[in-house]
């Protein structure tokens, strides 16, 4: 399906780049899982982001599914689209069931890199650590996710999260998902990959792990196109690979 084929959703008047599209956070969801993060246990992937795209009406598009590999051992790399109204949230759900409907049932769909990068709070000369930084971590295993502070936040939880990683990157059966901008990045709006992406891929890659872009736009409704798997060892020859990665999402856009 090409862009000028996609259906207008029911109840879409006029230009779709004026009318965004709203998703209401789905709290209960949410809240539901406070248990997990209490305990440290871990909620069911897959039936937490069909509750989330359950929601959202209109549903999302998937574009390039033959595009997709027919080993689901690669890292997926996405824009980071978010703005109000639409949360990250909602397109981690949306790209994980896509992969979901490609590969089948097993959960996680998608196990998530989160980059865990919050600016810090500040109040009058004062800077304060984020109370995500805290809570983060422990949401992120409750989701079946890596945490990885990029950039130099905390350099001995990135090196562990990226050991732990490596050393799973072999037997793993489904995708890595990485957004590479963190929270910086936005809808409408395509920013570089936060510093120390390039090496993480350029690690995945000589595990054996190929990249596949995705990019995430609105045109009067969520779309998620997904690219060609780029192989490893076409990875491993850019001179900058997060950068080329970055590139080839914003043709997808």
């Amino acid at each position: 399906m090409s862009t000028g084929e996609l259906p207008e959703p029911a109840g879409h008047t006029g230009d779709p780049a004026r009318k965004l599209l709203r998703y209401p956070v789905p709290w209960d969801l949410i809240f539901g899982l406070t248990g997990h993060i209490q305990r440290g246990s871990q909620t069911d992937l897959d039936g937490f982001t069909r509750g989330v795209v359950s929601r959202m009406d209109p549903a999302p598009v998937h574009e390039g599914m033959e595009h997709l590999p027919a080993d689901p051992r690669f890292l997926l790399i996405a824009n980071h689209y978010q703005r109000k109204g639409l949360w990250i949230l909602h397109t981690a759900s949306a790209i994980t069931q896509a992969i979901r409907g490609r590969y089948g049932a097993g959960d996680p769909p998608v196990r998530w890199v989160v980059t865990a990068n919050w600016p810090r709070w500040k109040m009058g000369p004062w800077r304060f650590p984020s109370p995500g930084d805290l809570l983060l971590p422990r949401v992120a295993h409750a989701l079946h996710c890596y945490s990885i502070p990029f950039a130099g936040k905390d350099p001995k939880r990135t090196a562990r999260s990226l050991r732990r990683i490596l050393n799973e990157a072999h037997r793993l059966e489904r995708p890595i998902g990485l957004f590479p901008e963190g929270v910086a990045g936005s809808a409408g709006t395509l920013g570089p990959a936060l510093p120390g992406v390039d090496r993480f891929l350029r690690q995945l890659a000589r595990a054996g792990m190929p990249a596949v872009p995705c990019g995430v736009s609105e045109q009067g409704r969520f779309v998620i196109r997904f690219g060609h798997a780029v192989a490893p060892e076409e990875l491993l020859e850019f001179r900058d690979a997060a950068g080329e990665m970055m590139a080839r999402v914003r043709r997808l856009i």
